[in-house]
C-alpha cells in the first residue's frame, strides 16, 4: 500500500458503501482496482465468487486478469469471479439461467457483420410492418442493405436504452421501430441466436422477471466494480444497480472527459448522475487526479483544451498535476504545420521521424503514434503510402485496405476464375483487376490451373457438388500460388501481413456459407448462390470495410509507426503522439434526420444543442491524453478554410513549431513503448492437447486464426454430449424428465446446432445417437448417486498463463468424489490424453472441494456396454507428472515454439492443411 497515493489508498479500502471514482488519464485507476480485489480476497477474506468485476473492452478485461491473477493465492480460483467485459459477464448470466431464458443451450452470439446480414435475409418481414415506407423515405435510404444497417443501428440503440421505445403517442417512425424490434427478437429466440445488444437485454430480463434468480444473484454478488463507466449504457446500468440491490456496495470508475461513445448508444449520464441513485451522503466521490503517465507540459495543455469550452456543469470539475518525473528538458507540446502544400506537409514529418531517428531519441519506430479522427481520410491514406514509400512501415488495420492487398484480391481473383461464368462479373472494375492480376500468377502454376479447370467444367456441367467456398477455398492451399502469400515461420504482424489477412477472409468466407446455410453448391443453387456472393455479399463487405489484423497483447507493433483512430487509441499510451484531423470541428458531419430520430429514443440528458460540441472536446481530449513524452498537432494550414478549425484557436496558436529554436531536440527523453503483458488463457482440449497433437496447426488455428472446417463426427459428438449434459442438470436439480421429453429435447438441440454450423445428419446417425443418451438414461445416470456439479469450470492460474477447463460431471460417494468425463470416440486413440485430462481436473478440483478425488472416470458413449467406463489412475506420481507435461506444454506456447517433426498419419489425415504440409514441407504420410 505504500506504493499507493492517498486517494488511490481511499478507493481500495473504501468497500461498504457505493463509490464513484473519477480517474483521469494516466491515473493509475486499473492498478488501484487491482488491489482492490487482492484487498478484498486477501485482506477481508472475500470469497472470489462474491465479487463482480466488468470493464468495457477485451482487452481491458484480459489485463485485469492478468493482473489479478498475480495478486491473490493459488489456491483462489479467479475463474468463479465474475470478471469480464461487461457483455461476457451478462453471457455468464444467462448461461447460469439458461431454463428462464428465450435462448436454449447451444446458441450462437452473432457479431456485428452477421447481425446485419440476418437483417438483410429479412428485410421482406420488416418492411411488410406499417410504416416502413414513411421511415425509410424520412432516412432517404432505398437500397435493402442500407436499410438493414440502418434497422440494425436502431435495434441496438432501442435495447440498450432499455425502453419500449414509444414516448411520443402518434410518433409512426418510433411505432415501426417499436414492432420492427418486437419481431426482430422473435426471429432470433427463435433460430436461437442472439445480438450483442440484447445480450444485455435477455440478461435484464430474465433478472427483473424472475425473482428467485435475482435474489440469488443478490445472495452471491457482495461486491461490484465497473471500470470505464462513462462507457456503459442505460440498461447495463439497470443490471448493476439491480443486482446490487439494498447492498449498494457498488464502486464505477472511469472518466466523463473520456465518454466518446455515444455511437455505441454509451452515455456519460450514468456517472455525472451516479450518485443520485442513492440516499443523499451514501455515496462516496474519491477523484484520482495525478497522471502519471504524461509530462507536466501534456497534462496542462489538457487542462487548458477542457477550458477553452463553457461546460455549463455537464462536466466534473477537475485539475489534473502530473506525477511523472520530469525526464524531458524541452518543450512538451509542439506542431508540425506547413502554409503551403500537403507535399511540403508530409516530407516535414518524414524529416521530424528521421531526425528523431538519426539523433537516437527513438529506438523503435513504434514510439510513435499518428492519431486521427478516422484512418480512411484519403489525406491520411496518402501520408501512410508516402511514408512506407519512405520506408517507414505503418502500422493501420482499420484504414480500409484489406481488399486492396494483393493476398485477397488473389483469393477473390481465384474463385471468379471458378465461378466467373455464371455471370458476367468482369465489367466490375475491382473484379477484374483481381482475375487479371490471378491469372497472371497461374501462369506459372500448372497444377492449380488444371485443378480450377476441373472445377470450372463441373459447374458448367452440374455434375454433382463440391462443398460450399469454404471447402473450396480451403482446397486451394496446397498449391504452389497460394503458398506464395502463406507463410507459418513469420509472426511480425507487418511482415506476414498476408497471412494474417488470408485467416481473416478465410473466416469471412466460413461466415457467408453460415449466413446463406450453404452446405453445399450444386445444380439446385450455383447461379443464385453465386450471383449473390459476387454481385452483393462482396460488394457489401467491401463497401462496409474490414479491418485487418490486430492484436492486443502487441498494440504497436515494433518498427513501425501506427496509424489509430482516436477511438482505437482509448486505452494505450504512446511516448510521442502526433494529433491531426484539425479541420475537423464540433459541426463535423451534420445528420439531422438521425440526431432527431436519435433524441426521440435516447432518455434525455445533456442539452440537444451542445451534444456535438460535448463529444468533440471529448474525443479531442482523450487523443491527446495519450501522449507520454511529446504531443504534437499537425496539419496544412489553410486560412481560406480555416485550418485549423476555429475550435483550436486557443490552444494551436501559441505551439511552438518542431524547427523552431525552443523546441531543443537533443533535450527530449522519451520513454519506451510499453510492452502489453496479457496472460495467455489455454484451454485443455483446444490448447494443451492441440498443441500436443501438433503445433503446427495449433499456430494456424490461434496465431493466424484460422478457421477449422467442422464434420459430421464433430457435430454428432457435441449432439450426444450436450444431451447427457442436460440429462446430468436434471437430475442435479432433482426434477424429472420422461422418455418422450428426452427425444424432443435431443432434436430440438440438433435443429440449434444444424443452424449454427449449417452441417446435416443423416437419420440413421440421429438414430444411433439417441439411442447412446437412451442407454445413458436407462442404464447409468439413475445409478449415480449425489451430483456435486455439472460441466464444472476449473482452472489452473501459473505466472505466464492460465489453463482452463471444463469437468462434465462430480459426483459425491462414500463421502468422497468421482470425476467423470464423456468422450464420443472409441476407447482407444486418444485415450492416453483423455486420461492426463481428468489427472489435471482431479489436481484441481481437491483445491477446490479440499476433498480427495479418488476416482476418475472417461465414459466412452460408442463403446459397448463392457468397454464403456475406463478408470484413470489418479496417484500422486501420474498426477505430478501429467502436471509437469502441460506446463511445459503450456510455456512453449507462451514463448511460441511451434517447431513440429513428422506428423502423425491418423492425425493428419482429416486435416484442413494436411495439402500444404504434404507439397511445402515435402511431408508425404502416405508413405510411413
Amino acid at each position: 500500500m505504500d506504493k499507493f497515493n492517498e486517494n488511490q489508498k481511499k478507493v481500495i479500502e473504501t468497500i461498504d458503501s457505493p463509490l464513484l471514482v473519477i480517474a483521469g488519464p494516466g491515473s493509475g485507476k486499473t492498478r488501484t482496482l487491482v488491489e482492490r480485489v487482492s484487498y478484498l480476497i486477501n485482506k477481508k477474506k472475500v470469497q472470489s465468487e462474491n465479487i463482480l468485476l466488468a470493464t468495457f473492452t477485451e482487452k481491458a478485461s484480459k489485463e485485469l486478469i492478468t493482473r489479478i491473477s498475480a495478486k491473490i493465492s493459488g489456491k483462489i480460483d479467479i475463474g468463479e469471479m465474475y470478471i469480464g467485459t461487461i457483455h461476457s459477464i451478462c453471457l455468464r448470466i444467462i448461461d447460469e439461467n439458461i431454463n428462464y431464458s428465450y435462448l436454449k443451450r447451444n446458441y450462437r452470439v452473432l457479431d456485428d457483420l452477421e447481425q446485419k446480414f440476418f437483417i438483410y435475409k429479412k428485410m421482406k418481414n420488416f418492411l411488410n410492418i406499417d410504416g416502413s415506407l414513411e421511415f425509410f423515405q424520412f432516412l432517404e435510404k432505398r437500397k435493402s442493405w442500407d436499410k438493414a444497417v440502418e434497422l440494425k443501428k436502431w435495434i441496438d440503440r432501442i435495447n440498450e436504452e432499455g425502453t419500449s421505445v414509444v414516448k411520443e403517442i402518434g410518433n409512426e417512425r418510433l411505432e415501426y421501430l417499436k414492432n420492427v424490434n418486437t419481431l426482430y427478437k422473435k426471429m432470433l429466440f427463435k433460430e436461437n441466436i442472439v445480438d450483442f445488444s440484447n445480450i444485455q437485454f435477455e440478461c435484464y430480463r430474465i433478472l427483473i422477471e424472475n425473482s428467485k434468480v435475482l435474489e440469488s444473484m443478490r445472495e452471491k454478488i457482495n461486491y461490484i466494480m465497473i471500470d470505464e463507466y462513462q462507457d456503459t449504457n442505460l440498461i447495463q446500468e439497470k443490471i448493476f444497480l439491480l443486482i446490487t440491490g439494498k447492498k449498494n456496495n457498488i464502486c464505477v470508475v472511469g472518466d466523463d472527459d473520456q465518454g466518446i461513445y455515444r455511437f455505441r448508444g454509451a452515455t456519460v449520464r450514468n456517472i455525472l448522475k451516479f450518485e443520485k441513485n442513492f440516499e443523499i451522503g451514501k455515496c462516496k466521490k474519491i477523484e484520482l487526479n495525478i497522471n502519471y503517465r504524461s509530462n507536466e507540459d501534456i497534462v496542462n495543455f489538457c487542462n487548458n483544451w477542457n477550458k477553452c469550452l463553457y461546460w455549463g456543469g455537464w462536466r466534473y470539475g477537475k485539475e489534473l498535476v502530473s506525477g511523472k518525473e520530469p525526464k524531458n528538458k524541452t518543450l512538451g507540446v509542439v506542431k508540425i504545420s506547413v502554409k503551403t502544400s500537403e507535399e511540403d506537409w508530409k516530407k516535414k514529418i518524414y524529416k521530424f521521424i528521421k531526425k528523431l531517428e538519426t539523433s537516437k531519441k527513438i529506438n523503435d519506430y513504434n514510439q510513435i503514434a499518428f492519431l486521427f479522427r478516422s484512418v480512411r481520410n484519403k489525406k491520411v491514406l496518402r501520408l501512410m503510402e508516402y511514408l512506407e514509400n519512405k520506408n517507414i512501415n505503418v502500422y493501420s488495420p482499420r484504414s480500409n485496405m484489406f481488399f486492396f492487398r494483393d493476398e485477397i484480391k488473389f483469393c477473390i481473383g481465384i474463385l471468379l476464375c471458378v465461378f466467373y461464368q455464371s455471370k458476367d462479373f468482369l465489367k466490375n472494375t475491382y473484379y477484374r483487376e483481381c482475375f487479371d492480376m490471378t491469372l497472371k500468377e497461374l501462369e506459372n502454376d500448372l497444377e492449380l490451373r488444371k485443378y480450377i479447370k476441373d472445377l470450372r467444367n463441373r459447374t458448367k456441367s452440374l455434375d454433382g457438388n463440391f462443398g460450399n467456398f469454404f471447402k473450396i477455398l480451403y482446397s486451394f492451399i496446397g498449391f504452389k500460388s497460394f503458398r506464395k502469400y502463406l507463410d507459418f515461420q513469420e509472426d511480425h504482424i507487418l511482415k506476414n501481413r498476408k497471412t494474417y489477412n488470408i485467416g481473416i477472409f478465410f473466416k469471412l468466407i466460413n461466415k457467408f456459407d453460415r449466413i446463406c446455410q450453404l452446405d453445399k453448391i450444386d445444380k439446385e443453387n450455383i447461379e443464385k448462390v453465386v450471383n449473390y456472393f459476387f454481385a452483393s455479399h462482396l460488394v457489401y463487405l467491401k463497401n462496409t470495410g474490414i479491418s485487418e489484423y490486430e492484436d492486443i497483447k502487441e498494440y504497436a507493433p515494433s518498427n513501425s509507426v501506427s496509424f489509430l483512430t482516436f477511438h482505437q487509441s482509448k486505452g494505450l499510451e504512446f511516448p510521442i503522439v502526433i494529433v491531426g484531423s484539425l479541420e475537423s470541428g464540433p459541426d463535423f458531419i451534420i445528420n439531422e434526420k438521425q440526431e432527431k430520430l436519435e433524441f426521440q429514443i435516447m432518455e434525455e440528458f445533456e442539452p440537444q444543442e451542445r451534444v456535438k460540441e460535448f463529444d468533440f472536446w471529448r474525443v479531442y481530449y482523450t487523443a491527446f491524453s495519450r501522449a507520454q513524452n511529446l504531443l504534437t498537432l499537425t496539419c496544412v494550414e489553410y486560412p481560406k478554410i480555416p485550418v485549423p478549425h476555429f475550435a483550436f484557436k486557443k490552444v494551436y496558436g501559441n505551439l511552438k513549431d518542431v524547427v523552431q529554436d525552443e523546441f531543443e531536440i537533443s533535450k527530449l527523453n522519451l520513454d519506451e513503448t510499453k510492452e502489453n503483458y496479457i496472460k495467455e488463457k489455454l484451454s485443455f482440449t483446444n490448447h494443451i492437447n492441440l498443441y500436443d497433437n501438433c503445433p503446427r496447426l495449433y499456430k494456424l488455428v490461434h496465431e493466424y486464426k484460422f478457421p477449422q472446417v467442422k464434420t459430421k463426427e464433430l457435430i454428432f459428438g457435441e449432439l450426444v454430449h450436450i444431451s447427457l449434459e442436460e440429462l446430468n442438470k436434471i437430475k442435479f436439480e432433482n426434477k424429472s424428465i420422461n422418455i418422450q421429453e428426452i427425444k424432443e429435447k435431443y432434436m430440438d438441440f440438433y435443429k440449434y446446432l444444424y443452424k449454427k454450423y449449417n452441417i446435416k445428419l443423416e437419420n440413421f446417425i440421429l438414430e444411433e445417437g439417441f439411442t447412446k443418451v437412451l442407454d445413458y438414461y436407462e442404464n447409468y445416470m439413475e445409478n449415480l448417486d449425489i451430483i456435486k456439479d455439472v460441466e464444472k469450470k476449473v482452472m489452473l492460474t501459473e505466472k505466464e498463463y492460465i489453463i482452463e477447463g471444463i469437468v462434465d460431471l462430480v459426483v459425491e460417494k462414500n463421502g468422497h468424489l468421482e470425476i467423470v468425463d464423456f468422450k464420443t470416440g472409441k476407447n482407444s486413440g486418444y485415450k492416453k490424453e483423455y486420461e492426463e485430462q481428468i489427472q489435471i481436473y482431479a489436481y484441481l478440483l481437491e483445491k477446490k472441494y479440499s476433498k480427495e478425488i479418488l476416482v476418475g472416470k472417461i465414459f466412452y458413449i460408442n463403446e459397448e456396454r463392457e468397454k464403456k467406463i475406463t478408470y484413470v489412475n489418479l496417484d500422486n506420481e501420474a498426477i505430478l507428472k501429467t502436471i509437469n507435461k502441460f506446463k511445459k506444454i503450456a510455456t512453449e506456447i507462451v514463448r511460441k515454439n511451434y517447431k513440429t517433426g513428422y506428423l502423425d498419419k491418423d492425425l493428419c489425415k482429416y486435416c484442413d492443411f494436411r495439402s500444404y504440409c504434404k507439397n511445402y514441407l515435402n511431408i508425404n504420410n502416405e508413405d510411413k
